[in-house]
């Protein structure tokens, strides 16, 4: 921010600005604050002391489902004292207890707030691993008290409302938000929430924000925003009087400037590059019904994803692999996937052989082809091909979990059957990650009746078992890991034979489920050195000196995972204290999600995975260190 005025004197272009101000700003707020609050009057003042009309800022921000977070109720009532209050530190703020799945008050003990401050930001919000995501939701909306420790100066509150932002979470900024105090004062915050209204396509609420904070002329953004703004209450000249004030200013910023044009003049914008679109930047190419240009989706901000998948001005194409991303991510619902793939128009050709197609190409359109084609097919043999066929592409293209979510209605409707066997242990998978455990009991019960007189069905039980126990399905509950080199035998044919025993005994090893060293010794038949993607030395170490910290009060407890088999894995947990309480709980996640990074535990190596399940065990995470190590195992091909 530069200096303000009363350091220095207004320069010709700032009192032009500061005029067009005066004579906008009634016809700016009033149109549209009485779209966002129409049963209530709108106070009008002087433009220096303007403020959002009442309740307008803080309306529920929509996720894109209809979904809103009431807004908290003041209780009232006899007898009430009156005293004075301390100042509540806003650092503080959050949403989610103990019980309600927040990492407890004391989440930060024993960490710098600076280095807290330096690494939160890095989280990586656009990971596509579920569980990275609720680990990430829940640390950032946990009520806890600030780190000990002299800060660089940066808000925390800050920091996590602009990560849930970038997740897409609009619901979550918009509970954070309220749980903040002083909110309305803090221009950060304002400026979050006013991007997350763009986002949401709300430009009303939007507008109201941007006028509250128009007082402050020297900051672009809102002189911008607020311009944008006039244009839609159809203040045009006096947008256009603004938008020439601004370029006398040195401001630059041609895709803003373009489309102001085209809202001006009614006239098609052309956009050539937006490589990295902001909020503002979106919602005024959706009002405009500019295109947006194909470097438009190399975003990596999911929630700037979604509104790409749901802008009517982009490309179809772009539209699907946004949506495809930021479901993945965890910001667009599943539902709105679905729409996206049967909006698509396909050929005679094309719905005639899709298999064929997705045995040569890959891709969203490929994959909403498969979705489309699953959706006529009345017989279940066929179904279940284009299922498989799904999954299959899924997996080989990172995207299994996401597949599988598309297509779980589809999967649930086609009945076992002894015509698809062959499809078992690839439904069995599906719907046990999508808890979908009745349904996956039936193709068990499939699968044992055939092993009774077919061999090949016994051998497809001994594969699937060691994912099956990982899920903590009780169908695995007769199965310990002296039975892998059974399962070692089995896939024995399969091309990367060597590197998935690997990789699951060291996650049956960081779960607590020790593998028999002969098993170890079988792998033992090379001495070549793979190349894998490891965090910095100073992360690793700092993970694990954290993990011994935070371990203090877990020793017991991590002894009782030891024990073989499921139920006895889930009753050590249930015996788990609460993380509350223990020393760097906080950090040793944050830590671990930084090691993860974005490509999750699908990119990691068996010994970077076995350190993070090692540590969130050690946090109290046992639940979430398992379904870890499934998504390892599934996006590995186990």
């Amino acid at each position: 921010m530069t200096d303000s005025r009363a350091k220095r004197s207004p320069k010709p272009a700032t009192k032009a600005w500061a005029g067009a101000l005066l004579a906008g700003a009634i016809a700016v707020l009033a149109p549209l604050g009485a779209r966002a609050q129409q049963d209530q009057p709108i106070h009008l003042q002087p433009p220096q002391k303007l403020e959002p009309p009442p309740g307008a800022a803080n309306a529920p921000i929509t996720s894109g489902t209809g979904a809103a977070v009431a807004q908290p109720v003041a209780a009232t009532g006899a007898g009430v004292q009156v005293d004075s209050l301390k100042k509540v530190d806003s650092d503080t703020a959050g949403t989610l207890t103990v019980e309600q799945g927040g990492f407890g008050a004391d989440m930060w003990r024993g960490t710098d707030r600076a280095l807290v401050e330096r690494l939160l930001p890095k989280l990586p919000v656009n990971t596509p691993s579920a569980t990275m995501r609720e680990l990430m939701r829940r640390m950032l909306l946990s009520i806890a008290r600030v780190p000990e420790g002299k800060s660089e100066g940066a808000s925390l509150v800050a920091i996590r409302v602009r990560l849930l932002a970038d997740m897409g979470d609009l619901v979550a900024v918009n509970t954070l938000l309220n749980a903040t105090p002083g909110r309305n004062t803090d221009q950060e915050l304002v400026r979050i929430e006013t991007e997350a209204r763009f986002l949401a396509n709300d430009n009303a609420r939007a507008c109201a924000l941007a006028g509250g904070q128009i007082r402050d002329q020297n900051v672009p953004y809102w002189q911008k925003a607020f311009i944008f703004c006039q244009a839609l209450a159809g203040a045009t000249d006096k947008a256009m009087l603004g938008v020439s004030v601004m370029r006398e200013s040195g401001v630059k910023d041609d895709v803003f400037f373009a489309l102001m044009e085209s809202l001006a003049t009614k006239t098609p914008a052309t956009i050539a590059s937006l490589p990295d679109p902001s909020p503002l930047h979106l919602a005024m190419a959706r009002v405009a019904k500019a295109k947006l240009p194909a470097d438009a989706i190399s975003s990596n901000r999911p929630g700037v994803l979604r509104t790409i998948a749901i802008s009517p001005n982009a490309p179809l194409e772009m539209r699907l692999e946004a949506g495809e991303r930021a479901e993945s991510a965890g910001a667009l619902v599943v539902d709105s996937l679905r729409q996206l793939y049967t909006s698509v128009s396909f050929s005679e050709k094309d719905l005639a052989n899709p298999l064929s197609r997705a045995e040569t190409e890959g891709g969203p359109m490929t994959r909403a082809l498969l979705y489309h084609t699953s959706l006529v097919q009345t017989v279940p043999t066929a179904q279940a091909e284009v299922v498989a066929r799904a999954l299959a592409l899924g997996r080989e293209e990172g995207r299994y979990a996401s597949v599988v979510r598309v297509f779980m209605p589809v999967l649930k409707r086609i009945p076992p059957s002894a015509e698809l066997l062959w499809f078992a242990p690839e439904a069995i998978r599906a719907l046990l990650l999508n808890n979908e455990a009745i349904a996956a009991e039936a193709w068990f019960q499939l699968m044992r009746a055939s092993a009774l007189f077919n061999k090949d069905s016994g051998q497809a039980i001994v594969g699937l078992m060691p994912i099956v126990r990982l899920m903590g399905s009780p169908e695995a509950a007769e199965w310990n890991t002296n039975q892998l080199p059974a399962w070692v035998d089995s896939i024995k044919a399969r091309k990367n034979a060597q590197a998935l025993p690997a990789l699951l005994y060291t996650l049956f090893d960081a779960l607590g489920e020790p593998v028999p060293a002969q098993a170890w010794e079988k792998l033992a038949t090379t001495t070549g050195r793979d190349k894998v993607t490891m965090p910095s030395p100073a992360l690793w170490f700092r993970l694990k000196e954290a993990t011994e910290a935070a371990r203090g009060r877990g020793g017991e407890a991590e002894k009782k995972t030891a024990q073989v088999g499921p139920a006895a894995s889930n009753a050590a947990t249930a015996a788990e204290p609460s993380p509350q309480g223990r020393n760097r709980l906080g950090e040793t996640v944050l830590l671990a999600l930084l090691a993860l990074g974005d490509d999750g535990p699908a990119g990691a190596s068996p010994l970077l995975l076995r350190e993070v399940l090692i540590s969130l065990r050690a946090t109290g995470f046992q639940k979430e260190a398992r379904a870890l190590a499934v998504e390892a195992a599934l996006a590995a091909g186990l």
